[in-house]
């Protein structure tokens, strides 16, 4: 894989996704997947293009993608957890923000890891 290639596609996507130019940076996700379909990153930002469309279902499965490409990547699992938060999946979504705030915890990301515990508290509430 061309790593400056695939810098200069995050960083697009980046800026597009910055500005809220979803269906833009979908474009050159695509192009990007096209060209190198194993990029775990490209389905994390397909992922946050459709949540931010409010297309849960497929953020979901983009998600997951990204995940099965990189089991680590804790941003995926966390964003994960939200999709299947709004789509009223409450269980699904605190067993992956649960893993995220693993994720999180062993690289000593504190904001990250408070984030995860405050999102599972409000899920925990709204289950009940």
């Amino acid at each position: 894989m061309d790593e400056s290639i695939v810098n200069e596609y995050y960083q697009i996507i980046k800026n597009k996704i910055s500005q809220s130019r979803f269906q833009s940076a979908m474009r050159n996700i695509e192009k990007l997947l096209y060209n190198f379909p194993n990029n775990p990153y490209g389905y994390y930002y397909r992922g946050v293009c459709e949540f931010a469309l409010e297309r849960y279902e497929k953020s979901v499965k983009s998600y997951l993608m990204a995940i099965k490409l990189n089991p680590i990547l804790d941003k995926a699992y966390f964003n994960l957890g939200i999709s299947y938060y709004c789509l009223n999946r409450y269980d699904d979504a605190l067993i992956n923000i649960g893993k995220a705030l693993i994720l999180f915890s062993k690289k000593k990301e504190l904001d990250n890891k408070k984030r995860c515990i405050d999102a599972l508290k409000i899920i925990e509430n709204e289950r009940r």
